[in-house]
């Protein structure tokens, strides 16, 4: 009795655990979104600059600026470079977490590239339930898997204690 309310207790702790990830998706994409935002005035800006200056775009922009003697607009290239890299990597995580599936974007998110990310999002989560049956659905799938690999140790552990008994005599 006590072992059903206990592996009731861990499968309930779970799928509330699970059921987080999709809301946290949403936080991650609002957050992600802000950034974005922010990443593509600064690149619609170079790309203005560069097409007032002659150039095709402002990656050619900056590989010329990047061919100059003088070395602050050398660094000042390279960070311009950094920032159209860091809007193609945020246009491909807008993606995954906007259009994705629950499995890309927990993916996603849990990379330990993004950590950092993850902590700035976790700062202003507020847990919550998901209300599409897909994101439901695969949390309780996930729960039921969680619980069975936490269980699975333990039935090994019992089957080997049973063999190792030996077989029950039966009376006949």
């Amino acid at each position: 009795m006590i072992k059903r309310i206990l592996d009731r207790l861990i499968f309930g702790g779970l799928l509330i655990a699970t059921l987080q990830i999709p809301m946290l998706a949403d936080h991650y994409l609002q957050y992600l979104s802000g950034f974005y935002d922010a990443t593509t005035l600064q690149v619609n800006a170079y790309r203005a600059n560069a097409q007032q200056h002659g150039f095709d775009s402002a990656e050619s922009m900056i590989a010329s600026l990047l061919q100059e003697n003088n070395s602050v607009v050398r660094v000042d290239a390279e960070q311009k470079l950094k920032v159209l890299q860091q809007h193609d990597m945020l246009q491909q995580g807008m993606g995954i977490l906007a259009n994705g599936h629950l499995v890309d974007k927990t993916v996603y998110m849990f990379n330990p590239a993004r950590f950092s990310e993850l902590q700035r999002v976790l700062i202003h989560f507020t847990p919550g339930i998901p209300l599409d049956i897909e994101s439901i659905a695969f949390c309780v799938v996930m729960a039921l898997g969680l619980n069975l690999i936490l269980y699975l140790p333990f039935i090994v552990f019992r089957r080997q204690q049973k063999n190792a008994a030996g077989p029950v005599p039966s009376i006949n």
